[in-house]
């Protein structure tokens, strides 16, 4: 079973974090850790975060963190154009 990557995004509620999106970022590891190394945020996380993306290899069915990065909403939005076009760069121009 292949290692799968993915970017999670969070948002902080009264009850903790909460998961509001997710992308697969597929199972090759280099490909994955470019898209997030493109990603704007902080890796400093504290009590004032609201918005995270977390960065996480699924392995054998056990999620393992890899990074965090503290956002604001623009950077969400940053962030979801620059995941999108690669994801779609890697889905579409993959070599056969």
């Amino acid at each position: 079973m292949d290692n799968l990557f993915f970017i999670s995004l969070n948002i902080k509620t009264a009850a903790g974090f909460e998961t509001y999106a997710t992308y697969n970022l597929g199972s090759n590891k280099e490909k994955a850790k470019a898209i997030f190394d493109q990603l704007h945020g902080s890796l400093d996380i504290s009590d004032k975060t609201v918005l995270t993306m977390d960065f996480t290899e699924m392995k054998e069915g056990i999620p393992l963190p890899i990074a965090m990065l503290d956002c604001t909403f623009d950077q969400i939005i940053y962030n979801t154009r620059i995941i999108s076009r690669e994801i779609f760069k890697n889905l579409n121009l993959e070599e056969e």
